[in-house]
């Protein structure tokens, strides 16, 4: 098949649209940069630190806002968490590393073990109650939000595509999690407060467009999954979407589209009806609607059993 716009062999079809490399990657990037656009996601002059793990998606944004750092006028820097996780962890890093020496990226690490005195694995072998995403989920947001304090940063972006956050409504629908789904859209949040506004450039790209501008741009990072990843439910979900897609071409796009359409208004609702005050934690200042945050709750549970 050749591409719907030049005489070239395609690599990717669309369902409308057959693209070769070049028009692939003209159309993807064209994708994200309209979404910048059209939410305000970016400013020029924003320093923007990107949530990175190592893995494709997060790679791929990292590249993406690098590339068009100039375009932009802003400052990339990559924000990479370390928990501790053996055979995991180390194996992103180091190539995420090697990716940010290649490219002039400047990546800061931040180690659950400077932050909380213990790695990951070490915490789950003392604390059997709380799940291992509990933890890690809890203490990663801490660390992103002391990342952006101490980096001076103007936003964070994370590489959450369009399966993602389709996905995420479905299960936070499924919990009754209304909080989390005021909370969603291409720019995170409900509530102002002490945090650093987070972005997500790539809400309209779906997972497989994301994995094919990666493998086109010759980004190959090592295939690792945590170990620790239990979530029958988000499987069951995504592969129950995925037999609604087969069924009906462009499902998460419609869905995810109608979704933002009505999005400010569910979040205008959720802050007249939810009167949440933040304040700083007791402890590290952390915005919290408590004394002390969930990550110090946490943290000072594991010190006692250390």
């Amino acid at each position: 098949m050749k591409c719907s716009f030049c005489n070239e062999k395609s690599v990717y079809f669309d369902g409308e649209h057959a693209y070769c490399k070049k028009h692939f990657i003209e159309n993807f990037e064209n994708k994200a940069l309209s979404t910048i656009e059209k939410y305000n996601l970016i400013e020029a002059g924003d320093k923007v630190g990107v949530a990175v793990s190592g893995g494709k998606d997060s790679i791929s944004l990292l590249y993406f806002l690098n590339k068009y750092g100039d375009y932009l006028n802003i400052d990339v820097v990559g924000v990479h968490i370390d928990e501790g996780i053996a055979g995991y962890r180390n194996i992103l890093t180091e190539y995420l590393l090697e990716f940010s020496r290649r490219n002039n990226i400047k990546i800061y690490i931040y180690k659950f073990s400077d932050y909380f005195n213990i790695k990951l694995d070490e915490a789950l072998k003392l604390e059997k109650k709380l799940k291992s995403c509990t933890i890690c989920g809890v203490w990663r947001r801490w660390l992103m939000w002391r990342a952006a304090r101490e980096l001076k940063l103007d936003k964070l972006a994370t590489a959450h595509n369009l399966n993602d956050e389709v996905q995420t409504i479905i299960m936070n629908i499924f919990e009754g999690n209304i909080k989390d789904i005021a909370k969603g859209g291409p720019k995170v949040g409900i509530l102002d407060g002490d945090f650093i506004p987070r972005i997500k450039p790539f809400y309209f790209i779906t997972e497989k467009e994301t994995t094919t501008y990666a493998i086109l741009n010759g980004l190959y990072p090592p295939w690792a999954e945590c170990p620790y990843i239990v979530n029958q439910i988000r499987d069951e979900i995504r592969k129950w979407l995925y037999k609604i897609e087969s069924k009906y071409p462009n499902f998460h796009r419609k869905f995810l589209e109608r979704f933002v359409y009505a999005l400010d208004r569910i979040k205008e609702d959720y802050r007249k009806k939810e009167k949440v005050n933040l304040k700083p934690c007791r402890y590290c200042k952390y915005p919290t609607t408590r004394d002390v945050c969930r990550a110090c709750e946490i943290k000072l549970t594991i010190s006692d059993k250390m």
